[in-house]
């Protein structure tokens, strides 16, 4: 029996050599295009003469002939489906259950048609645009005005439109902590505690926030929280008082802010490129950007929050299996607020993906683009083991770009998402919305594979590595592999960036190797931006063969509440506002941490200071064998003690203070040159030729 084909549609060009074209066969050949018809046999790429029979209309109907060659038991090859090029717009995510697996010899494989891009879209076209007086585009929503849909995000001619907002540029700081006692909306504050007030109030500077913005529908309030932010919505405002009661609030007080803003406000409507939808009247209205004529543009408001579901149980051992999606476009998720505002405390993890896999095993996302997106990318939930994302662009994202794994211990090793692989993947432009997610988070998941790919733009990191604060209880993070990965322009967000490669908890056997990152930007109102970060409780790491240069924060960082990794032979050059940082929370108790071994490593800068404290509470820790070297020639400083005073704490004994000669510094060349003294040192050289993305398979 020949292989059976699902025929579906498009892939770009660079992946074209991924997907064979379909050979002809006396078997059953299925295929997927925008002008079939579910009611066909899909036997046939094109429609026949008199128009009956030809390919299906929608992947569901494809899945569901997939699940009847599946069920007849006879079947002992792999089934292909191809789909043809075009828009298929999804009001409902796809579901695929365990029925619809293939095996590790018979794959199921969804690929686009050769020379064809398909895209599945959760978006809804507006048309009927009209051009006013005042030069704004309108048109009314009807379903808006009705309440039965509710879009927070719009593209024009394939790009993001912001929301207008208030004010246009930067944002307004809070005044202070409101007075429940003497604001007019105190008679509001049923069952709010007083330990709650601080984080769903504040005082605001007098005319700031307008009374008329106090409604559930319009108006949203973002609090910029340094590595996140909280998006709010007015229950109650008062002017006499300056002070505004939120619905719901933060994890922290609103007082820990560095400044605020105001979505979706008519009074933002001057800016180019902005829109307000108003809920009560139906009214969207658009300030076109230069040139743009609505009636003659594709505009597109996303309504569906995901496109694809794969729902394994791990827990009961229904596995969905052997997949493959290759060559697959998925744009236009949406986004949604609850009525009580959102917050969290890191990375954002309870927004939900375009992609959301369960119980997974075996499956691959192979040459797929996902953008235009509401929330995050792909996840890779509880019990996804054993799965590939390879080959594939996730860029302008409303959160981040894949998600591996849970925060809480799943229970069991079935259950645990573990041993999966990213790789040569490019992540650009996320959290366009959820302003604190990482390109990629691996929570309690272990033997994950993040290799060869490319992270740039607004995300709070390229990668975050575990979710355990402090030591115990162990999580499952372990024996992850973050290697040959390409950083660089991270944090041009209004949050900046952490730092790019962060860990948290312990996690034995991990290695950070032969990542290249450079230009990791800070906010303007936050002193991050760094290389390299081991937060609280990390154990067990490996850090090396690393290049990091141009972070605003330096090249590496640790808590203090951290022991037992190794930092070798890396290359930290020019940070801006300091080089290295051993900081946070204090040893508690005794004994004290034992802290890091700090060796052979290159430090190289020509502004700020080394380290950035002034003085440590514990020099419990290992640094030998390294190099430094201030390229203006001033003199250096470890902290607040000279070279000599710091070896006799027990540090760097014997490294050394001096030119690593690299090829050409300012060029960013780290190459060094034969007669360097920190080959003396034992300093390997790195070689970084393969980073990033490799050539498409």
């Amino acid at each position: 029996m020949k292989p059976i084909r699902l025929i579906l549609a498009t892939i770009p060009a660079l992946f074209l050599a991924a997907v064979t074209t379909p050979v002809r066969s006396a078997s059953p050949e299925f295929y997927v295009a925008p002008h079939g018809a579910d009611t066909w046999s899909g036997t046939r790429p094109e429609p026949n003469a008199d128009k009956t029979d030809g390919p299906f209309a929608t992947l569901a109907r494809a899945r569901d002939a997939v699940r009847r060659v599946n069920g007849s038991g006879t079947n002992t090859h792999p089934i292909t489906v191809l789909i043809r090029g075009g828009e298929y717009r999804l009001s409902e995510p796809l579901v695929f259950n365990a029925v619809d697996s293939g095996a590790p010899e018979r794959p199921v494989i969804y690929a686009a048609y050769p020379g064809e891009r398909p895209v599945f879209s959760g978006g809804r076209r507006i048309g009927g645009w009209r051009r006013g007086a005042d030069g704004l585009w309108s048109v009314e929503i009807p379903e808006a005005k009705s309440g039965r849909t509710v879009f927070r995000q719009l593209f024009v001619n394939g790009q993001r439109r912001e929301r207008a907002r208030w004010p246009q540029e930067k944002w307004f700081t809070v005044a202070g902590a409101a007075n429940a006692k003497e604001a007019g909306w105190a008679g509001s504050l049923s069952g709010v505690k007083d330990d709650e007030l601080a984080r769903c109030s504040f005082r605001f500077r007098p005319g700031d926030l307008r009374p008329d913005w106090a409604n559930l529908e319009d108006a949203e309030v973002v609090v910029l929280q340094f590595w996140m932010a909280s998006r709010l919505r007015i229950q109650a405002l008062d002017e006499r008082q300056n002070s505004v009661l939120f619905t719901g609030g933060s994890w922290r007080p609103l007082t820990w802010s560095f400044g605020y803003y105001v979505d979706n406000v008519a009074a933002g409507l001057s800016v180019p490129g902005c829109w307000y939808l108003n809920r009560k009247t139906g009214i969207l209205q658009y300030h076109a950007l230069p040139g743009e004529d609505l009636t003659q543009a594709e505009v597109i408001a996303p309504e569906t929050l995901q496109l694809l579901r794969v729902a394994g149980d791990a827990d009961r051992g229904e596995y969905v299996h052997d997949i493959v999606w290759r060559g697959l476009a998925f744009r236009h998720t949406a986004w949604d607020l609850p009525a009580s505002g959102y917050h969290y405390t890191q990375a954002e993890l309870p927004v939900p993906a375009a992609i959301q896999v369960t119980g997974a095993r075996r499956c691959v996302f192979e040459a797929c683009e996902l953008s235009h997106l509401g929330g995050w990318a792909i996840e890779l939930g509880r019990g996804c083991q054993d799965n590939r994302v390879i080959g594939c662009v996730l860029e302008d994202l409303g959160a981040g770009g894949l998600k591996i794994g849970e925060p809480a211990d799943p229970g069991s090793d079935a259950a645990e998402a573990c041993r999966n692989e990213v790789s040569d993947c490019r992540f650009r432009h996320g959290c366009k919305v959820y302003l604190g997610a990482p390109a990629v988070w691996v929570g309690q998941s272990g033997g994950n594979r993040i290799r060869h790919n490319e992270f740039t733009g607004q995300f709070m990191w390229a990668v975050s590595l575990g979710w355990n604060w402090s030591y115990f209880p162990l999580n499952r993070s372990r024996d992850n592999v973050v290697e040959k990965n390409h950083v660089y322009d991270l944090g041009t967000g209004v949050l900046g960036t952490h730092g790019a490669l962060y860990c948290l908890g312990v996690s034995p056997g991990t290695v950070l190797r032969h990542n290249y990152i450079h230009h990791v930007h800070a906010a303007e109102a936050w002193g991050a931006g760094e290389g390299i970060i081991l937060d609280n409780g990390c154990i067990g790491i490996v850090v090396e063969n690393n290049v990091v240069h141009d972070a605003v924060a330096g090249g590496w960082g640790c808590n203090f509440n951290c022991l037992g990794n190794i930092i070798q032979n890396n290359v930290f050059v020019n940070g801006r506002t300091y080089q290295l940082t051993r900081y946070g929370d204090a040893p508690e108790g005794p004994p004290p941490p034992n802290g890091e071994v700090f060796t052979r490593n290159l430090v190289v800068w020509r502004e700020g200071p080394l380290i950035k404290e002034r003085d440590w509470w514990s020099f419990a820790t290992l640094w030998d064998y390294n190099l430094y070297w201030q390229s203006r020639g001033e003199p250096i400083r470890f902290m607040r003690y000279t070279f000599d005073e710091w070896k006799v704490k027990g540090l760097d004994v014997h490294s050394v203070i001096a030119d690593p000669l690299f090829v050409d510094l300012e060029k960013n060349d780290f190459r060094l040159r034969p007669e360097s003294p920190a080959f003396k040192l034992g300093f390997r050289p790195i070689d970084l030729s393969d980073v990033g993305p490799r050539q498409a398979r």
